[in-house]
C-alpha cells in the first residue's frame, strides 16, 4: 500500500485528513518542495490543492502571489515533478472550459481571463489542471497519485 506525504504549509485540509484517517490510509506530514500531496514511493508526481477559483486566481493573476506559484511550476519541471493543480471548485466548474464562465466579484478578473492564464501555464509546464467538489478531493488525489504514470 502506498503511503501518501501531505506538506506542512497545507491548511484547511481537515476533511483530506479525514478521509485518509477513516479508510485506514497511511500518510505522514513533512515539508515537500512542490505542491501539497504526494505518495512518498512516486515523488516525482505531485498535487498541488486550491481551494477554490479564487485562490488559483490570486496565483495566477495577483502580482504578490503570482512569483510564488511561477516558481514552484519552474522548481516542479527542475526536478522533472509532474504537477496536477486540483481545484476544489466545484459546482458548475469541472473543466478549464468552464473557467470561462466564472468572474471574481472581488478582484475583478474574468473567467476568460484566467482560463486564459491557465492554459499558458499548461502549455507552457505541462501543469494538468483539475476540479472537483470538496468532498471528493481526497479521492481525487489518491487517484491521479496512484494512476499516474509519469
Amino acid at each position: 500500500m502506498s503511503k501518501f506525504v501531505f506538506d506542512t504549509r497545507e491548511k484547511k485540509n481537515e476533511h483530506i485528513k479525514a478521509y485518509f484517517d477513516k479508510h485506514g490510509i497511511e500518510y505522514e506530514i513533512r515539508k515537500l518542495d512542490v505542491g501539497d500531496y504526494q505518495i512518498e514511493e512516486k515523488p516525482q508526481i505531485s498535487v498541488d490543492r486550491k481551494r477554490n477559483l479564487q485562490e488559483l486566481s490570486k496565483n495566477l493573476m495577483n502580482a504578490k502571489d503570482h512569483s510564488r506559484f511561477w516558481k514552484e511550476v519552474r522548481r516542479a519541471r527542475e526536478q522533472k515533478i509532474k504537477l496536477f493543480v486540483l481545484v476544489e471548485h466545484g459546482g458548475q466548474i469541472k473543466s478549464i472550459e468552464d473557467v470561462a464562465k466564472w468572474m471574481d466579484k472581488y478582484s475583478g478578473v474574468s473567467g476568460r481571463a484566467l482560463m486564459d492564464e491557465i492554459y499558458r501555464v499548461h502549455i507552457a509546464y505541462g501543469v494538468e489542471f483539475l476540479f472537483c467538489d470538496k468532498r471528493s478531493t481526497a479521492r481525487k488525489i489518491i487517484e491521479i497519485l496512484e494512476t499516474c504514470k509519469e
